[in-house]
């Protein structure tokens, strides 16, 4: 399946004036959030030589669930999801709302 045709086709109605509902803005937007996420998880865990199952047992989650964390499965993101990362991966999570949407989620070094 192709998937550039979707976004061809939503460029189309955007350009003929449809605009999207704010569910599916902030759908969409939680989806990208939950993906760049996972990709921290992922980098992070491969960093410190992790692997799904230790991770798991960090978590307190299966394999399963770590799994889907990192394929940015895991909906929505959560304040507690957030802090368990953070302490299993020891790291601070810097989470930015902003008003227009393109939120961002980053690791950081957590200080000494």
């Amino acid at each position: 399946m192709n998937h550039t045709r979707w976004k061809l086709a939503r460029e189309r109605q955007i350009a003929a004036g449809y605009t999207e509902p704010p569910e599916v803005v902030a759908e969409r937007e939680q989806i990208r959030l939950a993906h760049d996420l996972g990709q921290l998880v992922y980098d992070r865990r491969t960093a410190l030589g992790l692997s799904q199952p230790a991770l798991g047992e960090r978590l307190g989650m299966s394999v399963g669930e770590v799994e889907a964390v990192e394929v940015g499965g895991m909906l929505p993101v959560t304040a507690d999801l957030l802090v368990r990362l953070a302490s299993a991966l020891d790291v601070t999570v810097d989470l930015h709302v902003v008003s227009d949407g393109h939120n961002t989620v980053a690791f950081g070094e957590r200080a000494a």
